[in-house]
């Protein structure tokens, strides 16, 4: 259960620094601005060195987090999670993003990430967190060639699996069906920590049981419309599809059946920060994507993002990310094939 701060103290050991104090990714963007340098001055999609591994990173292996070679589930929750540099790993793994927030770089799109997000993790996959703030995560560590009931049937439950290289893999629950998550995971943390078969039976099946929960309840990050009696995941998921456009939070708090008032109040006890601050995240995001993805001006950029105002959205994107939009844009060079 150790394993994550292990690697840290690892890598923090090989570059000549201590632990920093476990606030100070609050505190500070240097964090972000590093990962996005490092993010974006890579030449693409397709950079796997030799060994298969992503370059600036580590790797993290199944050795550091399974008891046995049989084990096929591990649970590993980070609370909170630190900022964690680039890396991928030799196994599987489902993300469920309990509260808080942070940036999620994953095979070099950014998403900023908050309460109720999932992601599905292959092993070929890179990724790193970093400005989280209050972030809270569940790992679901797994190797499918472990499980014995491995059978294509429970592809679709992992968004598709392997043999489906285009499917969804991140997607949004909301909070009531977030809260039925936990006991599950609870159990299958204390199941797959035991060494005995029945346990490691118990375990798949429970693995299997929070699958189907989250299959049958998941629904894209990109949401439709608003209905009253809405839950605030539904709302996380809507911001993001409407974030370009006027957001008039009232009607949103309608939408909820709550006062302008209470919403805020959720969002800064969920989230972390304010309904305003999480649409203007929202919008750094998109534009992001897009100066990486097209040839689109700064000023069509910034625009097709929801800012009225080009030198106002410079002010923003150089404030969180440390580089101009034409920085960044240089420095991402190569990217143009990534999705936004």
């Amino acid at each position: 259960m150790i394993a994550f701060a292990r690697y840290g103290r690892r890598l923090r050991s090989r570059m000549g620094t201590s632990d920093p104090p476990r606030n100070a990714a609050r505190t500070s963007a240097e964090g972000l601005h590093v990962a996005f340098r490092v993010d974006a001055q890579r030449p693409g999609r397709r950079h796997m060195n030799r060994a298969g591994h992503a370059p600036f990173g580590m790797r993290l292996t199944s050795r550091d987090f399974f008891a046995s070679s049989d084990q096929a589930i591990a649970v590993e929750p980070r609370n909170p999670q630190d900022e964690f540099p680039l890396h991928d790993h030799d196994f599987d793994e489902i993300v469920i993003v309990m509260s808080g927030n942070g940036w999620h770089i994953l095979n070099d799109a950014s998403h900023y990430i908050t309460c109720g997000e999932i992601f599905y993790i292959d092993a070929k996959d890179h990724h790193q967190f970093c400005q989280v703030s209050d972030l809270k995560l569940t790992n679901i560590l797994y190797r499918f060639d472990r499980l014995s009931i491995a059978n294509p049937s429970i592809l679709p439950l992992l968004g598709g699996g392997e043999a489906q290289p285009d499917r969804l893999r991140h997607w949004q629950i909301s909070e009531d069906v977030l809260a039925r998550v936990q006991p599950l995971v609870a159990a299958l943390e204390t199941e797959s920590t035991r060494p005995d078969a029945l346990s490691q039976t118990l375990s798949e099946a429970l693995f299997v049981q929070l699958l189907i929960l989250l299959a049958r309840n998941r629904f894209p990050v990109l949401g439709g419309e608003l209905h009253r009696g809405a839950k605030l995941g539904h709302v996380l998921s809507w911001l993001r599809h409407r974030c370009t456009e006027p957001v008039d939070f009232d009607d949103v708090a309608r939408s909820l059946g709550c006062s302008t008032r209470s919403l805020n109040r959720q969002f800064r006890e969920v989230i972390g920060a304010s309904p305003n601050q999480y649409l203007g995240c929202l919008r750094l995001n998109r534009a992001m994507n897009a100066l990486r993805s097209s040839d689109r001006s700064i000023c069509e950029v910034a625009f097709d993002s929801g800012y009225n105002d080009s030198n106002y959205f410079s002010f923003c994107f150089s404030r969180t990310t440390g580089m101009s939009p034409r920085e960044y844009r240089r420095s991402a060079g190569g990217l143009r094939s990534v999705a936004a």
